[in-house]
């Protein structure tokens, strides 16, 4: 079943209401892992990894002592600006300070991508906690390796809703790009922040005019689940949002609650049906009358063969004298 299907029977109130009631957990986590997956080149556009996207690498990651390890994000990079060679990165994302537990985790993760690739390997931390540092050195398994640190801080995020907020207020069409930067926002505004935001991007989100549906859908799932993440003890403004949110992708129709481009695109092939049987019909008239006239002149030209031969067969009989005069 795709990502965009939806049981037809419920009322869009059901549906936000089966919303509330999903289990939300690490939503911030979550929201980060399925960007990165679903739009990967766009993702390290956004996120701001270095160099230049080439390919995704599996994110599954297996160590000598039998371990199996999921990374956030894993993705094979050619160069550009500081990266100098073709090379990978694993980016973890950090909701807390790092750990050392957390630190092994990210060299067994460097170790992994360097033996399964052959090539170097960068270790990335994105943030939204404020770092002195882009670059710190940290020691794991008698190995001293570095981290680089992506800190999207208070004015990144201020400047991201800014963007969208002109753009959507004034009805220009966004690129992917810039659309994901919803998700953006959504996932790396800090907490005190947090509920002010989301209310802002709930209300730009439902303003958007011209977007993918499947596009449209994901941002929808990545504010579902930071809505419910900000407001989980505002059960009434969690819901309104959600209804907000939900009511810019859905719509109602006597079939069911289904999303609001999927049934305009059946509509559409609805009334295309209708104007090709109407074609159909037209040409088929026309063959009919073509093959009506091509029957008659086909008796005309027969009744004239019948009359020749008549004739002939006259001829033939006066020159064998069996017709007098």
């Amino acid at each position: 079943m795709e990502k965009n299907d939806f049981n037809t029977e419920i009322s869009l109130e059901e549906l936000v209401n089966n919303m509330m009631q999903e289990i939300n957990h690490n939503p911030r986590d979550f929201c980060f892992r399925y960007v990165v997956s679903e739009y990967p080149k766009e993702a390290h556009e956004i996120f701001e990894f270095p160099g230049e996207y080439l390919d995704t690498c599996g994110t599954d990651a297996f160590t000598e002592d039998g371990r199996n390890l999921v990374m956030d994000c894993a993705q094979l990079i050619m160069p550009k600006g500081d990266i100098t060679c073709k090379s990978t990165i694993n980016v973890e994302h950090q909701t807390s300070p790092l750990i050392q537990e957390k630190i092994g985790i990210m060299y067994d993760y460097k170790l992994y991508l360097i033996n399964q690739t052959n090539l170097p390997s960068n270790s990335i931390v994105i943030t939204n906690i404020d770092t002195e540092n882009q670059v710190i050195y940290c020691e794991s398994h008698d190995q001293i390796f570095k981290i680089h640190y992506i800190v999207l801080d208070e004015e990144n995020i201020s400047k991201r809703l800014s963007m969208l907020t002109n753009k959507i207020e004034s009805k220009e069409k966004l690129s992917r790009s810039e659309a994901l930067n919803i998700t953006v926002v959504a996932i790396f505004v800090k907490k005190e922040f947090g509920k002010d935001t989301l209310e802002k991007l709930s209300v730009l989100f439902s303003q958007i005019e011209e977007i993918e549906e499947q596009l449209q859908y994901d941002i929808h799932q990545v504010l579902k689940k930071m809505i419910k993440y900000y407001f989980s003890d505002d059960e009434a403004k969690c819901g309104e949002l959600l209804l907000m949110i939900s009511e810019a992708v859905f719509r109602q129709n006597p079939e069911g609650l289904v999303p609001k481009e999927t049934y305009e695109r059946r509509i559409a092939k609805l009334y295309e049906r209708i104007e090709l049987r109407d074609s159909l019909r037209e040409k088929d008239a026309l063959k009919i009358e073509k093959q009506d006239r091509t029957i008659e002149e086909q008796d005309r030209t027969i009744e004239k063969q019948q009359k020749r031969i008549i004739e002939l067969e006259r001829q033939l009989s006066k020159e064998n004298g069996l017709i007098k005069g």
